[in-house]
Order: C-alpha cells, then structure tokens, then sequence
C-alpha cells in the first residue's frame, strides 16, 4: 500500500513513516485477548448490553370498562339482519353524551410518548427535520484545500510560511490516516466480528422475548375463548330451561283459565238444574 512521505507540522516536529509502536501492540493485544477467549469474552460483554437498556416508556394502571359480552360465543350481530346498525347507533348515541377525554388527564389512556425526553439534542434534531429546515452541521471542504498566498510570488514571508504550515499539517494528518487505515485493516475484522456477534445475541434475546410475549398473549386469548365458549353453552342451557318453564307457566295458566270456565259453565249448568228440579217438585 502506498504510504505517504514524512513531513514537518506546524509547530516544527518532524512525523514518521513507521507506525505507531505503541498503539500497534496494544491493539494487538486487544486482538490476541478477543481471538482467544472466544465466545466467553462475547457473552460477558452481552450482560451489560442487555441489562443496559432502559423501557422509555412509563407503564401505569389503566381503568378498564366492565363488559358483559362474550366475543368468542355470541352471533347475534351476524345472525340478526340490522342489528349492527342499531347497535353503532345506539354507540354513536352514547358517546356523543360523554364529554370529550383529555388525554393529559385521563386514566384510561397511557402517557403521551416524548422521543428522547433525556437527549434534547436529539429532540432539537428530531424538530429541525420535522419541520423540513435545513441542516446547520455542512461539511467543511477547506481543511482539505492547500490555498497558496492569495497575492503569489510577491505575498511576503509570513504568508508563505503559514501556506508551507498547512500543507505539512495536512501531510501529517493524511499519514495518520493511512496508519489508522492499515490498523483496521490488520485488526478490525476480529472488532467487527465481535460486534456482529453481539447484534446477533442481542437480536436472538429480543427474538425469545417477543415468542414468549406472543405465547402469553395467544394463552390468554385461549382461555378467554376456552371461558367464553363454557360461559356460553352454560346460558344456552339456562336459556333453554328458562324458555320451557315460562312455555310450562303458560300453559299452566291458560290450562287454569280454561279449567276456570270449565268450573263457572258447570256450575252455572248445576244451578240451572236446581231450578228445573225445584220447578218438577
């Protein structure tokens, strides 16, 4: 790879083309110790991944509306022609009676969610892109330009002297540069390695977190269907049994009214017999 020729900064030292001993072993180092320890290493640096995540949001309790409807059991809105409308009627009736929630003070509603209430950098940025301004951070193109004196061959000493100044400082940078570029090359996989494996643990925690969300959830809604459904047979039962003892009231009685006049025309019959009997004596 090409390397960059050595130069002088500004303040007069001299740079080198050899790389940084230093650095060069402590990164190898660093490489050596990851290479070896392997996956140990990886999962003890997962823990205060993991456990460094904070909830940004704020759970509270929640007033909930008592229901007596069964959803996993009763049809009556599909087996009844017209009864949906009525029934949104009688929905849009009510809730036009209730006065309006105010979602800062209402307890049937969660807090209202504000991104990065901790970062106000972050929300300053967040509200600039919002709305549609343009961003303030451009990049800055002349620290990489070599201006010579803007007056040329008859600019003085010190002009020259501060264009020579910032093309060593540039050389510097550029081989600084190239030596970090060839430290990540020598050394960076194993970094980029590991951090892949952290994403991937990371993923495979929030993975089985979500399945056992999800399985929590669908075993709830089983035994929600599962007491519904019993629920249900159970006041078909008493529905039918109360349907047969109002049928068997009624019958009672109109067996009783029918009974009753039975009773008044044979009475009404004996009297009248009575008098024909008196009438014979």
């Amino acid at each position: 790879m090409p390397r960059a020729r050595g130069g002088r900064t500004s303040n007069g030292s001299t740079t080198s083309n050899e790389p940084d001993s230093i650095a060069s072993t402590s990164a190898a180092a660093d490489t050596d110790a990851i290479s070896t320890n392997g996956h140990n290493d990886a999962s003890a640096q997962l823990a205060p991944i993991a456990s460094s995540s904070k909830d940004p949001f704020t759970y509270h309790s929640v007033e909930l509306a008592s229901t007596d409807a069964l959803p996993y059991f009763d049809r009556d809105l599909e087996l009844q022609p017209g009864l949906r409308s009525r029934v949104d009627a009688l929905i849009a009736e009510e809730q036009a009676s209730l006065p309006p929630i105010d979602p800062s003070t209402s307890s049937r509603l969660p807090p209202a969610y504000e991104p990065f209430s901790t970062r106000p950098d972050l929300r300053a940025e967040l509200d600039r892109i919002g709305s549609g301004q343009p961003s303030t951070h451009t990049l800055d193109t002349q620290r990489y330009t070599l201006p010579s004196p803007s007056s040329g061959e008859t600019a003085s000493l010190s002009e020259w002297q501060s264009a020579v100044d910032s093309a060593h400082a540039q050389l510097a940078h550029m081989d600084v540069r190239l030596k970090n570029i060839e430290l990540l090359k020598k050394y960076g996989s194993n970094s980029w390695r590991l951090s892949n494996f952290q994403q991937e643990q990371e993923i495979r925690l929030i993975s089985e977190q979500l399945d056992a969300v999800k399985g929590e959830t669908n075993e709830v809604n089983r035994l929600r269907q599962k007491d519904q459904l019993e629920a249900g047979a159970k006041l078909t039962t008493l529905e039918k049994r109360w349907t047969e003892l109002i049928s068997r009231g009624l019958q009672l009685e109109v067996a009783n009214v029918t009974t009753r006049e039975v009773v008044e025309v044979l009475k009404s019959k004996k009297r009248r017999l009575e008098e024909e009997l008196r009438r014979l004596e």
